[in-house]
This record gives structure tokens, C-alpha cells and sequence, in this order.
């Protein structure tokens, strides 16, 4: 097999940072989030993005391949994994809740911006590899540089944004 550059997509996102590390090339003043890499033809299934991030990212969860399926929105639901490359002192990842909630209580949360607080946190830093099931709720953190696999697929309920004037996905 012939190693190849794989095609990449530079994604502005608000919570993105500028300047990026200096073996990306962007404009300056555009707050990048994501690189995404079109994935080979062979390997369609995949998606690898490099995330950025100077401000906290929405509270996200995704469904699974069923789920996904039975809602009408194709065969795939949404697992991903994150591998840190750079991570400020304290920068976290929330990954599930810290206990069981009732649904009632969750969406109260997202709705009040409490269900931040429902997460359990974890500080990471280089080197850390995490496994998100779909399924699971989760939210990423500022001040971290990621490298993202995730199966091929834009299905994303979010619950929280911090105030951003992005739809929300309670229902």
C-alpha cells in the first residue's frame, strides 16, 4: 500500500482558536474547531478530525446504530474516541454522569445549564485515550487539542450549548 495525504477541511466553530499550531496553515483571525480528513475510499466508515478548542464545547450525546436506524436517519449512529494531544493545565472532559438521573431531572438540567454539573469530569492531559460509546453524554472542554475518530456520521443531540443560539435537541 501506497502511504497518501488524506484531503482536509478546515471547520470555523465559535468556541475554535486562533492562532492553531504552526503545522496548519489558516488565515489569520478565523477560529478554527475542526480539521476534518476525507477518509479513503476503502475505509468510508471513518471520519479523523484534529479539534481545537479555546472555549468549552456543547453538552452532546449521540444514538447508536439502532437508534439511529429506527429514527430514520440512516444505519449509523455515532461512537467515537478521542486521543489528546495538548491539554492546558485543568482542561477537562465530561463523559456520563456522575450517577443515574431521571430524565425529568436531565432535561431540567439542560434547560438551566445544571446538567454541566451533572457530568463526571475528568482532567486530561497528552497522551490520554478515551472511548465515548454512543450513547453516552458528553462535552469537551476549553484549551485541549484532539484527534477525533468517530464513525462516519452528523447525527448530534445537543442538550447544552452555553448560551449559543444553537437549536437544541431536548426532545
Amino acid at each position: 500500500m501506497t502511504a497518501r495525504l488524506l484531503p482536509a477541511t478546515t471547520v470555523e466553530k465559535p468556541w475554535g482558536r486562533d492562532p492553531l499550531p504552526p503545522q496548519f496553515e489558516v488565515a489569520p483571525g478565523r477560529r478554527i474547531g475542526e480539521i476534518w480528513f476525507e477518509p479513503p475510499p476503502e475505509s468510508p466508515g471513518l471520519l479523523v478530525k484534529y479539534l481545537f478548542t479555546s472555549e468549552r464545547l456543547s453538552v452532546q450525546v449521540h444514538p447508536d446504530d439502532r437508534q439511529a436506524a429506527a429514527a430514520g436517519l440512516g444505519a449509523n449512529g455515532k461512537e467515537e474516541c478521542w486521543l489528546v494531544l495538548a491539554a492546558e493545565p485543568g482542561a477537562r472532559l465530561g463523559i456520563g454522569f456522575g450517577r443515574e438521573y431521571p430524565l425529568d431531572e436531565i432535561r431540567a438540567g439542560a434547560l438551566d445549564g445544571s446538567i454541566v454539573d451533572m457530568l463526571e469530569w475528568h482532567e486530561v492531559e497528552p497522551g490520554d485515550f478515551i472511548y465515548v460509546p454512543a450513547g453516552t453524554v458528553h462535552a469537551i472542554g476549553a484549551g485541549l487539542t484532539l484527534v477525533e475518530v468517530q464513525q462516519t456520521s452528523d447525527i448530534t443531540y445537543r442538550l447544552f450549548d452555553y448560551g449559543r443560539p444553537r437549536k437544541l435537541h431536548l426532545d
